[in-house]
């Protein structure tokens, strides 16, 4: 088996708007703290290739994604659908193409990114070496639910008593010397401990990075973000209220996972992955409950609400009737070998979707990644049943004409069936 990795800058050289909170509208980032990478990693079994690649931002439209998907099959023949991106989700990021009022994002740094990223896919692919596979997972309780009932109401408040993914989930690389070469960690929860700070961050995933490509030298540690739709890190969470954190308490939370992962990594509890690749990416349609126009329009025209959101609704409203009921949601399979297996989701899944796909694909080790792209928050049918912000209430803010209706779990359920039916060896 062998094997490609490389990451690079894409910190912005240049201020840029943030994206990732209402505060953030119309306003540059302040400073640095930390810079901002894009990961990549090649898988090549001698018959197939895959690519996945990770990025240190909210997110990003699927245009960037065919963008990049063209790149790599152009230049190293990659097939397309063997192209994967996805995002940490870090709400320290800049404004992208995707999210926001389209004001706020930069070509200039939109044409930035797509360099740094053709550089990082360059660069992987003259960095390659023969390895070896390794999976392994571990319980930790880092994240909390932040799904909280109010007097009949879903409320963004801590619920230490709702469902989260406690699993962190580990792939290693090692070459025929045995040196860790790359660590691949796979965790569900919003990188928001240091909310509404107008400097650039990874956040946690990206200081967990840091700790393990120091802890073992020559080596690249890659996040991908899992179901983290509905939880946030349980250090944000103080009492009945979520607090923003400093980035003391940040590498805090980085410095007791980074211990649960050594454990793994250096304890012999790996497990051996021979394999056997294959992918697939597909869409899955989901069916939208609308709005009404008269809501829209008082979105548009209410001044307590953010101007970014105002704009969205304006937009929204004078294209209503040519705006589809439905969306296509970005999703994905890899087989890794015939027990271990990627699941890949664009938006913001939440814990119970993975939880419910999880259940259905039956797979004996499977790892979930979202946040392919920004198409919404992705709620089960129960989600959407209690209503709340993952349910119905963030769906303007991605442009949608309503949330979705209920049928999403088994219209997820039969996609995923089907492409797996697909790819068994």
């Amino acid at each position: 088996m062998r094997f490609g990795v490389a990451k690079d800058l894409i910190t912005p050289d240049f201020a840029t708007h943030m994206g990732g909170y209402g505060t953030y509208y119309g306003k540059y980032f302040t400073g640095i703290h930390d810079d901002l990478y894009v990961r990549a990693l090649l898988l090549d079994d001698g018959q197939q290739q895959i690519l996945l690649l990770s990025l240190d931002l909210l997110f990003h439209d699927r245009q960037l994604t065919e963008q990049v998907q063209a790149y790599a099959n152009e230049q190293f023949g990659v097939a397309r659908e063997h192209v994967f991106v996805s995002y940490s989700h870090t709400h320290g990021g800049p404004a992208v193409r995707g999210y926001d009022d389209p004001s706020q994002h930069s070509e200039a740094y939109e044409r930035f990114l797509l360099q740094r990223i053709f550089s990082c896919i360059n660069r992987t692919m003259v960095n390659r070496f023969e390895g070896t596979l390794h999976y392994g997972s571990v319980e930790g309780d880092w994240n909390i639910n932040r799904r909280r009932p109010v007097e009949g109401r879903i409320e963004n408040r801590p619920n230490p008593d709702g469902p989260k993914d406690d699993k962190l989930q580990l792939l290693q690389v090692r070459d025929l010397d045995g040196n860790v070469r790359i660590v691949l960690f796979n965790y569900a929860c919003h990188p928001v401990t240091v909310r509404d700070t107008p400097v650039l961050s990874g956040d946690f995933p990206a200081r967990i990075c840091h700790l393990l490509e120091a802890e073992c030298f020559g080596s690249t540690a890659i996040f991908f973000q899992g179901a983290g739709g509905n939880s946030r890190p349980k250090n944000t969470a103080k009492g009945s209220q979520f607090v923003t954190c400093t980035f003391a308490e940040m590498d805090e939370m980085a410095v007791a996972m980074v211990q649960s992962i050594k454990r793994l990594l250096f304890q012999g509890k790996l497990t051996q992955v021979h394999p056997n690749l294959a992918a697939v990416q597909f869409e899955v349609s989901l069916q939208v409950d609308p709005f009404a126009k008269s809501d829209i329009a008082h979105m548009a025209g209410d001044p307590d609400v953010y101007p970014g959101i105002r704009r969205i609704a304006a937009e929204l409203l004078e294209r209503y009737d040519r705006t589809s009921d439905e969306a296509r949601l970005a999703a994905g399979l890899i087989r890794l070998s015939e027990d271990t297996w990627i699941a890949l989701l664009g938006g913001e899944p939440c814990f119970e979707v993975k939880e419910k796909l999880e259940a259905a694909l039956n797979v004996r080790q499977l790892l979930f990644i979202g946040y392919m792209d920004a198409t919404a928050y992705i709620p089960d049918d129960k989600i959407i049943a209690e209503g709340g912000y993952e349910a119905a209430e963030s769906a303007l803010e991605y442009g949608l004409k309503g949330g979705f209706k209920q049928g999403i779990d088994d219209r997820l359920a039969t996609s995923f069936l089907t492409h797996l039916a697909a790819l068994k060896p």
